[in-house]
């Protein structure tokens, strides 16, 4: 039974819950939303079309969907592989595949540097690629901390796939890859597909470790954070300000898709 004091406490409990998320909610907003107010509409809107604006829109599109790509392409196999097998070292594994995301962003650029100064990594980009202050390096900087990102979210995503449903077809005569094939990745497509989303934005929002590895350089290495650094460091806050609404909208238009898929996952599970 419940008592009028265990009633009121439970209201307490539940006003003080809600107030505290509105008021990190409406300090969110209200640090985001200060950027509309800093600079006029005029200067806003020529930000917006400049043609150095589209050369870091255009270059932080391309280079964050192919670091996507490459994480979502390894992250499915070394997900699945951490989800549902166990082997020696499964742990050792696992830690191995949180470092980049533990580690500060500063170590992870200072390491990729490093690595391309060593004897390997110079052989590297003789004999394949070119990674250091290149665009194909931004990718690779992008890669290296979304794909442990894509590893850790995609694991849980085939985590919450019954697997008695691959069980069950491989009774009926399916191999391992076509119960793979057939049972869990449409059963994990919604994750997966959220997976891509939230692994993308994470790719795109990187800088420390592209700044170190890449330089700032306009016109070659200007992704969004990169833009808005270089404007920042010569004083030009209206354009930082104009590249920074554009970064934001762009968080704004897959955030929610990323909420509906993962909630539409969590509904085919159940």
């Amino acid at each position: 039974m419940i008592t009028s004091q265990n009633r009121r406490i439970e209201q307490y409990f539940i006003g003080s819950a809600s107030f505290f998320l509105i008021l990190y909610a409406v300090f969110i907003i209200g640090i985001l939303s200060s950027n509309l107010f800093y600079t006029d509409f005029a200067t806003m809107i020529s930000s917006f079309f400049s043609h150095k604006t589209f050369h870091s829109i255009y270059l932080s599109l391309g280079t964050s969907i192919l670091a996507t790509l490459a994480a979502i392409i390894i992250g499915i196999p070394a997900g699945y592989a951490l989800s549902r097998f166990n082997f020696p070292g499964k742990r050792l594994f696992d830690m191995i595949i949180n470092i980049p995301i533990t580690l500060p962003p500063l170590v992870a650029g200072l390491s990729l540097l490093i690595f391309f100064n060593t004897i390997f990594g110079r052989w590297i980009e003789r004999n394949i690629m070119d990674f250091s202050f290149t665009v194909t390096g931004i990718v690779l900087a992008q890669f290296v901390i979304s794909a442990s990102f894509a590893v850790i979210t995609l694991k849980l995503t085939f985590d919450e796939v019954e697997e008695s449903y691959e069980i069950a077809a491989r009774t009926l005569g399916c191999n391992r890859f076509q119960a793979f094939w057939k049972i869990t990745l449409p059963s994990a497509r919604y994750g997966i597909a959220s997976a891509i989303i939230l692994t993308w934005s994470r790719a795109i929002g990187e800088f420390v470790p592209i700044l170190l590895f890449c330089g700032a350089m306009e016109g070659k290495t200007d992704i969004l954070p990169i833009a808005i650094f270089l404007n920042i460091e010569v004083g030009n806050l209206e354009e930082a300000i104009g590249l920074t609404l554009i970064f934001i909208l762009l968080c704004l238009a897959v955030l929610p898709l990323a909420g509906v898929l993962t909630r539409k996952n969590k509904a085919m599970v159940e």
